[in-house]
């Protein structure tokens, strides 16, 4: 019975040590760049990847903080699960990878706050490898571009031909973002975000929309996601 009562006592300063604390959370860090990099350098998601990647790390470090922190007392974990009962995630994981990615950083945090070092750094670079592997043909031939277009034209004409710039965009294109779409009084503005797999790919769409209309203005943005 009073080892039960124990597990409730959240007073843990007897056990905790300030220097292991210190080496896991850096472990931890090294571990979150790490990861942070390879997302940036393999990921397929072609926007928002370096702001996903900064999150990823605090995703991470919060985690670890959190375990540390309830790991040595059954009244903190249990007043940790009523806590994230009431969270709610308001902004949208626009795709599975993303999510994935979220997931590698959490188990990150959790495994080295609850002193689990050589497994979660194991796992980890062996989840690296994988991630690499998988990805290494597609990421040597990947090329991203920020898309720029306007084009003159009627109000009847508007819609038309911006289907028509999409349609072509899609066809040649790997992942396709449109960024903005601007209906002025006699022009179009679109922001595609494009990922082709070559730059002969990037010369075929400018022929492509030059067919739609030769006096369109389009310009190619590397961009560093």
């Amino acid at each position: 019975m009073e080892e039960l009562l124990n597990q409730f006592n959240a007073n843990s300063e007897a056990t905790f040590s300030l220097i292991n604390y210190l080496l896991n959370i850096a472990i931890c860090s090294v571990l979150l760049f790490i990861l942070s990099f390879v997302y940036i350098r393999y990921g397929k998601s072609i926007s928002n990847r370096s702001q996903l990647s900064k999150v990823l790390i605090v995703v991470g470090l919060t985690t670890f903080i959190i375990i540390s922190i309830v790991k040595s007392s059954l009244a903190l974990s249990l007043g940790l699960v009523g806590a994230l009962s009431i969270v709610r995630f308001r902004t949208a994981i626009k795709e599975p990878e993303e999510l994935g990615y979220f997931f590698i950083a959490i188990a990150m945090g959790l495994g080295m706050g609850a002193g689990q070092l050589y497994p979660t750094i194991v796992g980890f670079f062996v989840v690296c490898i994988i991630v690499i592997v998988l990805n290494k043909r597609n990421v040597r031939s990947a090329i991203t571009q920020n898309l720029l277009i306007a084009v003159p034209t009627t109000n009847e004409q508007k819609t038309k031909i911006a289907d028509q710039i999409t349609d072509v965009i899609m066809k040649q294109s790997n992942q396709v973002d449109l960024k903005r779409l601007k209906f002025n009084e006699d022009t179009v503005h679109l922001n595609f975000l494009v990922n082709v797999s070559s730059i002969k790919k990037l010369n075929t769409i400018n022929e492509d929309l030059m067919a739609i209309d030769n006096t369109m203005d389009i310009t190619f943005i590397d961009t560093q996601l």
